[in-house]
């Protein structure tokens, strides 16, 4: 053992005392290290072991104050650097560390000479841009310029996601101002980008509130350009519809930069947000009626309800601002051309070209499903080819699904402006829609014949009491003609109001009514059932037919307007030609 020990330098054996010593003794050891540090003050290896004895200690202002001593002697600089690597990794990560903790203790001088060492010496281009982030939020004064250029120039950008959060999501908070414009403009680009990306990306949900973050970037890049505080201050409690006035006053501003950023982003934002609510829906064409009163008291030429409405028709306004004149329409196209996601290119261009008429261009209507038959339902009623109508109608029935929903409260508004509407793909939804515009159908054919006025009372079952005044005006024609001949009237009539009402009218003695609504096999020969008729047993037969009317009441109206539909379609189509 002497003789290993004189093989040692002074500095060694001073050394290896003190570990041994803080074996069994840690007040000995430091004494040691006390010792060893009073004797060579310039010793690296004895300063360094000194570090590392506070360090496995646990002595957090100690091992601070050893490493200020190396950082401060500047020697052996790279045995220092895994140290240094270790200290800047845990200060990348959210939780308190030893290493972390120590730091905090280093005086600021030091820290950032540490954290530029660190920097100097990575060569990994990602790793060099996540130091400098970390560099700059300790010390926000050194500014952000370098580290922003690096990153928006950076050739793995859209390849590698990692550069385009490191740039959006952790850089660009860090900025307070930009000397260049032109600079700010691409880095708000490529948050227009990364925001819209992000949100559509199912696997990350990492990022809090994301289109907050956007208008962030909007508000720095606005506040240096001079622009409306209102539109670059967008937050969630603001009204949609203010803010899209807002942005309309924009429209013939020399500088398009303003309504093409800010319109963008909101365009974007109300986009996703009609995609999040509008779920298993689709936009069709619906109906208004002149004699109702309107829910708005504005003038508006198209009214869109339903779920999702009111932000799928601020998207659909500000698309159209956005295409309003050639230049700023064509500041936008190379806009959208630099988005990884365009949203617009799904549902929504068919929803728009729906809005705005262009029924040619709705690619739904190519295909064969229920979604395109709705479709061709709708767009065939809405330009008069009821023929087609009907027929896309019974080839939808087959393909109807299996959830049924609830009826729709808004399929019929006050007005008379366009009304489109939000339809949901549930079977009594669908139903509801189909009915309500196959009444409107044989109600548009000028036809005054029973056999219509009976087509329209089975359909007005399903949704009532939404038809209650058209009912109404049917009862009083039956009662100015006198007579009434409906020979489907035991297979669909079943509602309870409707059957009360024809009771109520065949009792009324002040009427004189032949209500011809029996199979012709309940009747002897063709005597018709009439207030006045004499025939006890003819109307001891209409009784007994209303009471097993009555006794269906409670059947399902709904497979009841498939079957009517399914097995009445040469009668439905024999009356549109």
């Amino acid at each position: 053992m002497p003789a290993i020990e004189a093989a040692l330098s002074d500095e060694d054996y001073i050394i290896t005392k003190a570990k041994e010593a803080q074996k069994y003794n840690i007040h000995s050891a430091k004494a040691w290290m006390l010792t060893a540090k009073t004797l060579f003050p310039t010793n690296f290896k004895i300063q360094f072991e000194a570090y590392l004895m506070e360090k496995q200690s646990g002595n957090v202002q100690e091992a601070a104050e050893c490493f200020t001593s190396l950082m401060l002697s500047r020697q052996n600089l790279s045995d220092l650097l895994p140290e240094i690597s270790a200290i800047a990794n845990a200060l990348k990560s959210s939780d308190s560390s030893f290493l972390s903790q120590m730091f905090d203790k280093i005086c600021p001088d030091i820290q950032l000479t540490i954290l530029k060492t660190s920097l100097e010496n990575s060569d990994d281009t990602m790793e060099h841009c996540r130091l400098l982030v970390l560099l700059l939020k300790k010390f926000p004064q050194l500014g952000v310029d370098s580290l922003v250029k690096t990153l928006i120039n950076a050739d793995k950008f859209f390849s590698d996601n990692r550069y385009a959060r490191l740039l959006v999501v952790e850089t660009l908070p860090l900025l307070s101002s930009l000397e260049s414009p032109r600079l700010l403009q691409r880095l708000l680009v490529k948050a227009i980008d990364f925001y819209n990306s992000y949100v559509y990306d199912e696997a990350e949900h990492d990022i809090s509130d994301p289109w907050q973050r956007l208008y962030g970037v909007l508000d720095l890049l606005g506040r240096q350009l001079g622009w409306d505080s209102y539109l670059i201050n967008y937050n969630n409690s603001l009204n949609k519809e203010s803010y899209f006035q807002k942005l309309m006053t924009l429209r013939n501003c020399e500088d398009c930069r303003q309504l093409l950023y800010c319109g963008t982003t909101f365009f974007l934002r109300s986009l996703y947000e009609q995609k999040s609510q509008k779920g298993n829906h689709i936009l069709i064409e619906a109906l208004s009626d002149p004699d109702a009163v309107p829910v708005k008291r504005r003038k508006i030429d198209i009214e869109v309800t339903g779920v999702s409405s009111h932000q799928f028709q601020a998207a659909a306004n500000c698309w159209e601002l956005l295409h309003s004149n050639e230049v700023i329409s064509r500041e936008f196209m190379k806009l959208a051309n630099q988005l990884q996601v365009k949203p617009w290119a799904e549902s929504f261009s068919d929803e728009l070209a729906l809005y705005q008429g262009r029924y040619e261009e709705t690619k739904t209507m190519q295909a064969n499903n229920l979604a395109a038959n709705i479709m061709r339902v709708s767009v065939n009623f809405f330009l008069k080819k009821y023929a087609l109508c009907v027929e896309s109608i019974l080839a939808a029935l087959p393909q109807l699904p299996s959830v049924e929903g609830m009826l729709e409260t808004e399929l019929i508004v006050g007005g008379t402006h366009r009304h489109l509407h939000f339809l949901p793909l549930t079977k009594v939804a669908i139903m509801h829609y189909f009915c309500t515009l196959l009444i409107r159908i044989l109600l548009s054919t000028g036809n005054s014949s029973d056999l219509v006025y009976g087509h329209i009372l089975v359909l007005m079952q399903f949704g009532w009491p939404q038809e209650e005044a058209v009912f109404i005006n049917i009862m009083d024609i039956i009662k100015q003609k006198g007579v009434f001949h409906y020979h489907l009237f035991t297979a669909y009539i079943i509602h309870i109001d409707m059957l009360e009402e024809l009771s109520f009218m065949w009792n009324d003695q002040a009427n004189n009514i032949a209500l011809d609504i029996l199979p012709n096999s309940q009747h002897l020969g063709q005597r018709r059932i009439g207030t006045r008729g004499a025939d006890k047993g003819v109307k001891e037969d209409f009784k007994q037919a209303m009471k097993a009317q009555v006794a269906r009441s409670n059947e399902s109206v709904l497979n009841l307007m498939i079957q009517f539909i399914t097995s009445e379609r040469s009668y439905l189509l024999q009356i549109l030609l």
